[in-house]
């Protein structure tokens, strides 16, 4: 597999103040190696059922992700919408929709 692209995985810390908001603490942004992919039909479809439009999935190697729930590829923000972990035990991959109107 070719890992040639570069993503990077964003955690948040959140806090809560003194009235019971979350309020973001920090965020993380990892950089990791992946590929990227186009979302196999049945993903798209069974997605779509459920309110998501998956626009596109990344292949990264397993040690590497921490239950990310964003990440950004190219200035362009997405969410992690599901994790498919393959049979290979090594890689797992990341469906992601593009985050619209986000910096």
């Amino acid at each position: 597999m070719d890992y040639s692209e570069i993503i990077y995985l964003i955690s948040e810390t959140t806090e809560t103040d003194d009235i019971g908001n979350n309020v973001v603490k920090s965020v993380v942004s990892t950089k990791s190696y992946a590929k990227k992919q186009s979302v196999r039909t049945n993903e798209f479809y069974d997605a779509a059922n459920a309110g998501y439009k998956p626009t596109c999935e990344f292949v990264i190697k397993k040690k590497n992700y921490n239950n990310e729930r964003e990440i950004t590829w190219n200035n362009i923000h997405y969410s992690v919408i599901r994790v498919v972990e393959p049979k290979n035990k090594f890689d797992i991959v990341l469906v992601c929709s593009e985050k619209i109107g986000v910096n």
